[in-house]
């Protein structure tokens, strides 16, 4: 399967490895983009790998999210593409973290 980064996920990714570098510095930011990295590596081997998230799952669209401490990968599944969405912190509010990617999704369409 294909991965598509979204803009939006893009933003995420270089944000919070920008944030990581100021409070942490450059290696453990190296580490935190390498993890991110091999989670998202894997869904082109194992795409279900994520939980199901009903809110936003259709007959047409798997959204899924994968636990990344502290952030929550969210990617949708349609035929052979994996398209990421967004990369949240799950520090936020549910409802925070349910507004954003509701919006991205309408976007995507």
């Amino acid at each position: 399967m294909g991965i598509t980064w979204s803009p939006a996920a893009t933003d995420d990714f270089l944000s919070i490895l920008k944030k990581v570098e100021e409070l942490f510095g450059k290696m453990i930011a190296i580490k935190v983009s390498n993890k991110i990295q091999l989670h998202i590596g894997l869904l082109s081997s194992f795409p279900q790998i994520g939980v199901r998230d009903a809110i936003f799952s259709t007959a047409d669209r798997d959204v899924r999210y994968l636990i990344n401490t502290p952030n929550l990968i969210y990617y949708a599944i349609e035929q052979e593409e994996i398209y990421i969405i967004s990369i949240c912190d799950s520090r936020q509010s549910p409802e925070t973290i349910r507004q954003r990617i509701s919006g991205l999704l309408r976007q995507y369409k």
